[in-house]
C-alpha cells in the first residue's frame, strides 16, 4: 500500500521509497526513510497532496512523490 492508499489520522511504517536518488536523499534528511512511522494527518483535495508527521516535522508530499512511498499498518 502506498501513502494515497490510506487513510487521514492513521499511524504507518515506511516500507520502502522508490524515489530518484536526489528526492530520495532529501526526503531521507527529512526523516522519511525505511523503518520510519509517520502519521497521515491529511489530504489535498482529490488527494492531490498529503501531509506526514514525522516527529516534531510536519511534512507535505505531493501526489506522485506519496504514490511511490510504500507503507504498512503501525
Amino acid at each position: 500500500m502506498n501513502l494515497l492508499e490510506s487513510c487521514e489520522n492513521k499511524k504507518c511504517r515506511i516500507i520502502s521509497v522508490n524515489l530518484p536518488e536526489g528526492l530520495k536523499e532529501h526526503l531521507w534528511a527529512m526523516g522519511v526513510y525505511p523503518h520510519a512511522t509517520l502519521y497521515i494527518k491529511r489530504y489535498g483535495w482529490f488527494k492531490n497532496s498529503v501531509q506526514v508527521q514525522i516527529g516534531q516535522r510536519l511534512i507535505a508530499l505531493g501526489k506522485e512523490q506519496a504514490r511511490l512511498i510504500e507503507i504498512c499498518a503501525a
